[in-house]
């Protein structure tokens, strides 16, 4: 199956090489999760922090096809488009 995927700031650099502003198409096996999308460009390991933890601990924000998700075990479909962002601060 194939996501699109958008990654801001930091994590641009665990996107493929040939990626073009901070977005590629990744390949995954059928039921991929979240948490194994993001083991997968090696998120997990960039930030220090597991896969299920992406959300809960370290605060990122993630939108999967405009709904913002809270539970990494979401289950993937073909063409679904994620998105994983920094925390948003204000003042």
């Amino acid at each position: 199956m194939q996501v699109h995927v958008q990654l801001l700031s930091i994590l641009r650099e665990c996107l493929p090489p040939g990626a073009e502003r901070g977005q590629a198409m990744i390949a995954l096996s059928p039921n991929a999760t979240l948490a194994d999308l993001v083991a997968h460009l090696g998120i997990d390991r960039f930030l220090g922090y597991a896969a299920d933890d992406i959300i809960a601990t370290a605060s990122w924000q993630v939108r999967v096809s405009g709904q913002f998700e809270m539970a990494m075990g979401r289950v993937l479909q073909d063409g679904d488009e994620v998105c994983i962002f920094p925390p948003v601060a204000g003042g």
